[in-house]
C-alpha cells in the first residue's frame, strides 16, 4: 500500500538524528529507516555521511548554504559518497547529497572522476596508477606457461539492480509524429545490490541483498562462505582456485583477507581503476544490463526469475569468451602503457 506522504529531505534528516540520539548504529538506522520508508529511504552512503556530522557535534540539518548564492558542495563529502558506492549515477549522488544535478557534475570533474563501465573512477590515472597496470598485466601474462589456469579463475563483483529501467533515448520519427512517451524514472530510485561469482564453467553462486542494503565487510565474509560451499560442491574440496575480485573495502578488509586465506585460494592482484581488467566489467554487466533495459519489476522476486533465466540461457561459450578475453586485455594494458582503453 502506497504511504500516504513522500517524506522530505528535512524528515528524513530529523529521523536520523533522532535515531542517532538514541545510540542507533548506521545499519540499525538504515533498516529502520528502510521499514518505515520502503523507497523513499535514503541510502547507506547517506546516512553514514550524516552520523559522521553528528558524532563531529554538527548538529545542523539544513544544506550548507550562504545567502544569496547556490549550495556549496562540500568535495569531501561527495568524494566518500562516490567511494562507498561507485557504481550509483549522478542524479542519485545529487538526490542523496541534496543539491542540484548540475552541482554534482561540476563536483565530479573537480574530484577528477569519469564514469567507465558503470562505476566512477580517476579520469586521468597517474603515472604510478599507470604503472600499476602495466606491471600487473605483465605478471599475469607471464606468471603461466599456457592459458589453461584461466579454467581455474573464479571471478565476482556486485551491480545494482533496478526495479525501473526506463531508458530515454532518441528517436526518429516524422516530422509531425510525436514520440512514443517513456516513463520519467522515479525521483527515489528503488533498487537491491546483485553480488555474483562466475567462471568459464558459469555461475558459482549468486545472491540479492535485501531493498537498499550495500556490502559490508561481514555480509562479503557470509557471501564467501556461501561461495566456498558452492565450489567444493561442484569441484571438490581440495580444486585449485584463482580468485579474482576488485580492491572494494568490504574485498580487502582484514576480515575478508583472513577469510580467503583460509581457503587456500590464489588471489590475483587486483589494484584500483581496473574496470577494463574486471570481466564482470566489461562482459557481464555490460550484457546484463542490456537485458534489463527497458524492463520493469514490482517485487525482488520477480527481479531474482528474470536473473536465474538469465543466468540459466547464457550459453558455455558466452562465461568461457568473458574469461578468455583478460590475457588480450592484460596486452591492451600494456600497449597503451597503462591507459584506459575503453
Amino acid at each position: 500500500m502506497p504511504l500516504p506522504f513522500v517524506p522530505n529531505r528535512m524528515h528524513i534528516r530529523h529521523v536520523i538524528l533522532f535515531l542517532f540520539l538514541s545510540g542507533l548504529k548506521s545499519p540499525d538506522i538504515q533498516k529502520k529507516l528502510t521499514d518505515i520508508y520502503q523507497a523513499h529511504a535514503p541510502t547507506a552512503p547517506t546516512i553514514r555521511l550524516w552520523i559522521e556530522r553528528f558524532e563531529a557535534n554538527d548538529f545542523d540539518l539544513e544544506d550548507r548554504t550562504r545567502p544569496g548564492r547556490p549550495v556549496e558542495l562540500d568535495l569531501s563529502e561527495l568524494q566518500k559518497n562516490v567511494e562507498a558506492d561507485p557504481y550509483q549515477s549522478s542524479r542519485e549522488i545529487a538526490m542523496t547529497m541534496g543539491v542540484d544535478h548540475s552541482t554534482i557534475v561540476r563536483g565530479l570533474k573537480s574530484i577528477g572522476k569519469v564514469k567507465k563501465l558503470g562505476r566512477f573512477v580517476p579520469h586521468a590515472l597517474k603515472d604510478f596508477d599507470k604503472k600499476r597496470r602495466v606491471d600487473m598485466s605483465m605478471l599475469l601474462l607471464s606468471s603461466h606457461r599456457t592459458k589453461a589456469w584461466l579454467d581455474d579463475l573464479i571471478t565476482g563483483d556486485e551491480k545494482w539492480v533496478h526495479y525501473s529501467n526506463n531508458v530515454r533515448k532518441a528517436q526518429w520519427v516524422d516530422e509531425d509524429e510525436q514520440p512514443a512517451a517513456v516513463a520519467k524514472p522515479e525521483l527515489h530510485v528503488k533498487k537491491v545490490m546483485l553480488s555474483i561469482w562466475w567462471s568459464v564453467r558459469g555461475v558459482e553462486y549468486w545472491e540479492l541483498l535485501d531493498e537498499g542494503k550495500t556490502i559490508t565487510a561481514d555480509v562479503y565474509s557470509s557471501q564467501l562462505e556461501k561461495l566456498k560451499r558452492a565450489v567444493a560442491a561442484s569441484r571438490g574440496e581440495k580444486a585449485r582456485v584463482f580468485f579474482q575480485h576488485d580492491n572494494a573495502r568490504p574485498h580487502v578488509s582484514k576480515v575478508t583477507n583472513a577469510k580467503l586465506m583460509s581457503f587456500g585460494w590464489t588471489v590475483l592482484p587486483h589494484p584500483p581503476y581496473f574496470p577494463d581488467l574486471a570481466p564482470s566489467d566489461y562482459w557481464l554487466f555490460s550484457h546484463l544490463q542490456q537485458k534489463l533495459e527497458g524492463q520493469n519489476f514490482k517485487t525482488k522476486d520477480d527481479i531474482k526469475k528474470e536473473l536465474t533465466s538469465y543466468f540459466a540461457e547464457r550459453p558455455a561459450e558466452f562465461w568461457q569468451e568473458g574469461i578468455k578475453k583478460l590475457p588480450g586485455r592484460w596486452q591492451q594494458v600494456i600497449n597503451a602503457d597503462g591507459e584506459y582503453f575503453v
